[in-house]
């Protein structure tokens, strides 16, 4: 065989070896996104940086189409409260799912996250976050995790787009609905989200954001979380949102009940999104 052919079967064997992992791809389109912006990023940190913490927050309420474990359609009632400092911030925010039909529950979810940024206005900033998700219709008494991690800054332009990329360590304490204990319950994991908002026009935003979370030891279990946001400005403090979320897990907890699950789930969320 010609060197040609030797080089084509080679590159034939990994294209293939990638496309049987997913996961692969989303971290090197990362570094890609990384490296092109990083190459033309200038500073950009805030001039005015701010000198008192400054209080935010919103309440919002809605619903969604769900289809993965749960194929059913959903209320949802958010809301969060913020501050924004120039040493140090935090953010914590909670979130209520439900359904039922033909008095039945079909789907009763909480979920709570807390996040602390650190000199967040410099390029390299520490961050530490946790969050909590309870729901038993997705295999999950509770699930706990617990982030410390550095954020670098890409690129940021005050009020148009503010891109960044994160790499953390995390601990992911599970309680799951089986009670044979046939999975780990406490695992140590990689998180690597890059995040991008960007202004559209005068009043719409999107946000998008990407977390990879590969087990530390075993990279064959993972998790992938993709949320997609459009906010769009109605009047003084209403917005519209639109939110789409991805969830995929490579390890699927046991079966219950006869139920078995599933590796991935979707949701379409509207909202009317109130910002105090």
């Amino acid at each position: 065989m010609s060197s040609f052919g030797k080089f084509s079967l080679s590159l034939r064997k990994e294209s293939e070896f990638m496309l049987r992992k997913p996961h692969l791809i989303i971290v090197l389109l990362t570094m890609i996104m990384f490296c092109t912006f990083t190459s033309n990023a200038e500073e950009t940190e805030k001039k005015e940086e701010a000198k008192e913490k400054k209080l935010s927050g919103f309440l919002s309420a809605g619903g969604s189409l769900s289809s993965g474990n749960i194929d059913k359609s959903d209320i949802k009632a958010t809301g969060g409260i913020a501050t924004d400092d120039s040493t140090i911030s935090f953010a914590l925010a909670g979130k209520y799912t439900f359904s039922q039909s033909d008095h039945k529950i079909k789907n009763n979810g909480i979920e709570a996250a807390l996040k602390v940024d650190f000199i967040q206005y410099r390029k390299w900033s520490p961050l530490l976050a946790c969050e909590y998700v309870h729901n038993t219709y997705k295999g999950y008494n509770f699930r706990l995790y617990s982030v410390a991690g550095v954020k670098y800054r890409i690129y940021n332009k005050p009020k148009v787009c503010d891109y960044s990329i994160s790499l953390a360590g995390l601990y992911d304490v599970v309680d799951y609905t089986d009670d044979k204990k046939t999975l780990d319950d406490q695992a140590f994991r990689l998180s690597l989200r890059p995040k991008m908002k960007q202004k559209i026009g005068e009043s719409v935003h999107l946000i998008e954001k990407i977390f990879y979370q590969p087990k530390v030891g075993e990279f064959n279990d993972y998790l992938i979380r993709n949320e997609a946001e459009i906010e769009c400005k109605i009047v003084s403090a209403l917005y519209l949102s639109v939110i789409y979320e991805f969830d995929y897990r490579s390890v699927l907890p046991p079966i219950r009940e006869d139920v078995t699950y599933k590796h991935s789930d979707h949701s379409l969320e509207f909202s009317l999104k109130f910002k105090l």
